[in-house]
């Protein structure tokens, strides 16, 4: 496949034979344009710091090269594939491949450091994969925490601002009534926060059923 997202002069089977033969013209190419559509793709990535947001880009593209350089990406009949515990599969496109990574590396800087993530952020970015792809493949637990908030961002935004209140910011009931006047009652906010909760819970089971996740 041609490298789509900037000028069309190397095919990614060109980048992954350059790592291979030490091609540092190419190379370079492609970290430019990796950087490139890292600061794109990134732009509405919060609660982290420049520093983390570089290390986030330097350990998501250092492990595109490991897995290469293992072998785990590879060229074959013209074309570029990735062996996971799923099995080997091709990869459509190797930008997209490295934005997944990304994606995740985002998500697991939350999940390591065991802070909120903010969930009314959008972490979706063009070229990702979907979450069934078979050529992907990633920590179950990271995935889980992904699939918990692309879950939560798909409920009514009343929804998620009441669970993201309640949930993550820690705040009481009463306390979100009297930022909610929309909420006209404690007992109405009682019911919608238990409605909506039920509502997750039911996303998050069928999501992580389609997932092959428990």
């Amino acid at each position: 496949m041609i490298f789509k997202f900037y000028n069309k002069k190397y095919s990614d089977v060109r980048i992954v034979e350059a790592y291979r033969s030490a091609d540092k013209r190419v190379q370079q190419f492609w970290y430019d344009k990796c950087r490139d559509q890292f600061g794109k793709g990134t732009s509405n990535y919060g609660g982290i710091t420049d520093l983390e947001r570089e290390d986030i880009f330097q350990d998501s593209f250092v492990l595109l090269w490991d897995k290469i350089d293992s072998g785990q990406i590879y060229v074959s009949g013209n074309e570029v594939w990735v062996t996971t515990r799923r099995g080997e599969s091709v990869i459509p496109d190797l930008m997209g491949y490295f934005m997944r990574i990304v994606k995740n590396k985002y998500l697991e800087h939350f999940h390591i450091a065991k802070k909120n993530m903010p969930i009314n952020e959008s972490v979706t970015d063009s070229g990702a994969a979907p979450i069934d792809d078979p050529y992907w493949d990633e920590d179950p637990e990271v995935e889980k925490d992904r699939l918990v908030v692309l879950c939560l961002q798909s409920l009514p935004k009343s929804c998620v601002e009441i669970l993201t209140m309640f949930y993550y910011e820690k705040k009481s009931l009463e306390q979100i009534l009297a930022e909610r006047p929309e909420n006209s009652s404690y007992d109405g906010l009682k019911s919608r926060k238990s409605k909506c909760m039920a509502n997750l819970k039911r996303k998050i089971s069928e999501t992580f059923a389609k997932a092959g996740l428990r």
